[in-house]
């Protein structure tokens, strides 16, 4: 038996969608990704690459690129979690949309709250990766500027990419293999993970152990490319039936 998503066909290949802010959101997010599996490639197999691609000063403009990428895209998802009800509404007696709410605070609401938790962990993932740019740092410098912010943004992806997949399911946990939206969540909740993993194998111990830091990028690069492949899948799944209705699409005007 063959498994068949609930996606029209052509979905897959319509790619150009900049009127909608959920575009937007996976496309910053798809590039963000790419940059954080660029630069841990690049680290631990820079002999696959040229010699100007693999300083160590440009892997980590390239980290922190993709950083700043990241918080850009969750900034975007948290102004959707904002105005998700506005969009829902649709337009009103005079055709036209509610105004635009750039602050909310929904804590009963699952979507918000992963947003709003992703977003507090790409700002600490900014301070990772631009913390990494410094020169001179000793093991408990490294610790305290670049693991910490690592591991606590690491473990706000986890918490909300889990609280996503609770908004699909409506419950603790669901199965649903045959939706895009659950393939979304699960494999950016994959994705978590492995950056999860990372940041525990970043961790500078008293002499650094070269062995944890390619484990660490491996993982990263594993999570990336989990980022990656959900970031696409953003995308055809915005035309899908569901999601193109026009009173529960958040548009760009």
């Amino acid at each position: 038996m063959r498994l068949r998503l609930s996606l029209p066909q052509a979905s897959w290949f319509r790619l150009w969608a900049p009127r909608r802010l959920a575009w937007w959101i996976a496309l910053l997010f798809l590039i963000g990704s790419a940059c954080f599996a660029y630069g841990s490639f690049a680290t631990n197999w820079p002999q696959l690459l040229e010699p100007g691609m693999t300083t160590a000063s440009a892997i980590g403009v390239v980290f922190f690129v993709g950083s700043f990428l990241f918080t850009a895209a969750a900034g975007l998802q948290l102004l959707e979690a904002f105005n998700g009800d506005i969009a829902d509404l649709g337009t009103g007696p005079d055709g036209q949309r509610p105004a635009w709410r750039w602050f909310a605070w929904k804590p009963h609401n699952a979507g918000y709250l992963s947003s709003l938790i992703q977003f507090a962990g790409t700002l600490l993932f900014n301070l990772n990766t631009g913390n990494a740019l410094l020169a001179g740092l000793g093991w408990v410098e490294k610790d305290v500027l670049i693991w910490t912010p690592d591991l606590t943004g690491s473990i706000c992806f986890l918490a909300a990419s889990y609280l996503a997949l609770m908004e699909i399911s409506h419950g603790w946990w669901s199965f649903e293999p045959r939706q895009v939206a659950w393939w979304v969540v699960m494999i950016n909740l994959a994705g978590s993970v492995a950056f999860q993993v990372s940041a525990i194998y970043a961790f500078f111990p008293p002499p650094p152990d070269a062995g944890w830091n390619w484990d660490a990028n491996l993982w990263t690069f594993v999570g990336a490319l989990c980022f990656f492949v959900a970031s696409y899948l953003m995308i055809p799944e915005l035309f899908d039936a569901d999601a193109t209705a026009p009173d529960k699409s958040v548009l760009l005007r």
